[in-house]
């Protein structure tokens, strides 16, 4: 509940504080909060292992500062967002990759944005919206029901359809996906235990399966695209080449291959910079009972999706 009343605290400061001063206010409590959440701090040290082993002490410290600091941006984004910066959000993005995804839209069938919790990725998935496309995210649950409200209105501050994890959110995303929609998710961080086990950076990782099984069994377009922040306000958003999905017919074989094409895209992703990817939770080696949503997090796909029969999911 103090995370919801800090918010709301710093939802009547953000129009009257300076843009410097709130993000100088950011790197200070991001600081605080690395050196005192030591268990999160320990996860996140665990992390950047993975992602860099053969880099010292130092840097790893360095870079896990780093990510509380662009955590507590993101959540400070959010409020401008929705107070200060709504009529300039195109002004502050810069995008490289564009004609991939309008080659992508171009197919008809829909788009399945596959992205990472890097940079200022809350604020950045309100791009699409922004300029009139038909966009959604999957939010993940968060306690109490008041923070998830709260989060709630904040992203879809722009227009972006913002969907809560489970059954209810099956049939909106075919709808999506069937007026060649796009649909935001986050492949790097398993949340619901529906998963498949992949070799990630250095060592085997659980990673989300729901974006690769709902593009199979839609037809959509898995399109790799993330963001990076270049300063405190301005990001740069890259979208990629959308991934050739394999389909032999053997629905086991392709699947273990087609998830070992996310990890890759999702190592270049996060090793784009590892101080700005915000999962503050261990990926590697943790039981699913450890994991715990992160309030700001794009969420996966719900796993009632991806257990549809592919003729329920088709079906138009």
């Amino acid at each position: 509940m103090w995370l919801l009343w800090a918010m709301r605290a710093g939802a009547l400061l953000t129009p009257i504080v300076p843009a410097r001063a709130g993000y100088w206010i950011c790197r200070v409590i991001g600081l605080l909060v690395y050196l005192v959440k030591v268990r999160t701090r320990a996860a996140v040290l665990d992390n950047l292992r993975h992602v860099a082993p053969k880099r010292g002490w130092f840097w790893r410290q360095r870079q896990a500062a780093r990510v509380f600091i662009t955590a507590t941006m993101n959540y400070y984004d959010l409020l401008r967002l929705r107070s200060v910066d709504r009529e300039r959000l195109t002004e502050l993005i810069e995008v490289y990759g564009w004609p991939h995804l309008q080659a992508s839209l171009a197919r008809g069938k829909g788009v399945i944005v596959l992205s990472a919790h890097l940079g200022n990725f809350n604020v950045v998935a309100q791009y699409p919206a922004a300029l009139g496309l038909q966009a959604a995210v999957i939010a993940e649950q968060v306690h109490p029901p008041e923070l998830f409200r709260y989060f709630t209105r904040l992203r879809s501050a722009m227009g972006i359809r913002v969907l809560p994890p489970g059954a209810g959110s099956v049939l909106p995303i075919l709808r999506l996906l069937r007026r060649n929609g796009l649909l935001l998710v986050a492949g790097d961080r398993d949340v619901t235990g529906h998963s498949r086990r992949v070799h990630f950076f250095d060592a085997p990782a659980y990673l989300p399966v729901g974006p690769v099984v709902l593009a199979l069994r839609t037809g959509a377009t898995l399109l790799p695209a993330y963001t990076v922040r270049r300063s405190t306000r301005k990001s740069v958003v890259f979208i990629e080449a959308p991934l050739e999905l394999v389909r032999t017919g053997d629905e086991e074989r392709d699947l273990d291959e087609n998830m070992r094409r996310v990890a890759r895209a999702l190592e270049r992703m996060i090793s784009a910079d590892p101080g700005q990817w915000s999962v503050l939770q261990r990926v590697w080696q943790r039981p699913l009972e450890e994991v715990v949503p992160q309030g700001e997090a794009i969420g996966e796909i719900p796993p009632e999706v991806a257990q549809l029969p592919i003729g329920e999911v088709t079906r138009g």
